[in-house]
């Protein structure tokens, strides 16, 4: 058999190729590019999953890894001028909202709450929280809380702080809290444990890492650990509260921000979107919160029986 040289098999390849009709060198092209194509597909699909699992493995509570620090955050501006979320507060009027007293029944409750002659908020992107623009956080603080424990709905996830995008609109102050992906977020600015405030603990009901899936399941008196330092505190469910949020009146969802405000005592507030599915997926809110086993006040004294 005759062999070629490199040189003469190579140019031998180029005249047998150029001796193909033009119909069957095109269907190979396009059958190849169509291969290459298919594959980089299924190598995206493989290095996403890959990595959606890295995290979700990360973000757990007793992982080795280092927390994933994955936030999500959006703003979509809404065709009518946005409430101001620091409003002259002049009127009163009550609005319902709904208070799980986390038996079977739902019982519904009136709060008064100040409302604005503004007549629309901004609408964002389901699963996220806005508020007014909170306080400037002092240069010294730190997020302390590390990991959150939940035996009852076996939660077991790392935390980590989440801060705010302030966006202006029609220049008004509008702030869209980030929400962790994987982990547990606590809100920058919020309390740290021991320091008898408000520690605003936040999570996704459905995306990739689904935290919060199940805190509406939570009843009264189930345990809820916080780790800071290093240390454990413990707390105890004390209520749950689900509250409409899109598509709810301004004086409603301003009433939903004060959740995450300051408190003057010591509780954890958790927070997701409510209902993971259906026609009305994430339009609610789910608040948890859970008061310390031995209740502080912001300064340091025990919290009065009459708010435990």
């Amino acid at each position: 058999m005759l062999r070629l040289n490199p040189l003469s098999e190579r140019l031998w390849h180029i005249v047998s190729w150029r001796r193909v009709p033009a119909h069957r060198r095109g269907r190979w092209l396009l059958g190849t590019l169509l291969m290459l194509f298919g594959i980089g597909v299924l190598l995206y699909v493989l290095v996403t999953t890959l990595q959606i699992e890295y995290y979700r493995w990360a973000a757990r509570g007793d992982s080795p890894l280092p927390a994933p620090r994955v936030t999500t955050s959006s703003f979509r501006p809404a065709d009518e001028r946005p409430l101001p979320l620091l409003p002259e507060l002049s009127l009163t009027s009550s609005v319902t909202g709904t208070t799980d007293t986390l038996d079977p029944s739902v019982a519904r409750t009136t709060q008064d709450v100040p409302t604005s002659a503004s007549s629309a908020l901004p609408t964002v992107d389901s699963g996220l929280l806005i508020s007014e623009p909170p306080e400037p956080v002092q240069a010294d603080w730190v997020a302390t809380v590390e990991r959150l424990v939940i035996p009852a709905i076996k939660v077991d996830s790392k935390v980590i702080e989440v801060g705010w995008e302030t966006i202006e609109e029609n220049g008004q102050p509008i702030s869209v809290w980030q929400v962790a992906e994987y982990a547990v977020g606590q809100h920058r600015g919020s309390a740290n444990p021991g320091e008898g405030e408000n520690i605003v603990l936040a999570g996704h009901v459905g995306g990739y890492g689904r935290v919060f899936k199940d805190l509406f399941y939570l009843k009264r008196g189930d345990e809820v650990i916080v780790y800071s330092r290093g240390q454990p505190y413990r707390y105890l469910v004390s209520e749950r509260i689900v509250v409409d949020e899109e598509g709810a009146p301004p004086e409603q969802r301003l009433a939903n921000a004060r959740y995450i405000a300051p408190t003057g005592y010591e509780v954890v507030t958790m927070i997701t979107c409510w209902p993971p599915n259906g026609p009305d997926k994430f339009k609610q809110r789910v608040i948890v919160r859970a008061l310390p086993v031995q209740p502080t006040t912001d300064n340091g004294t025990a919290l009065p029986d009459s708010t435990r």
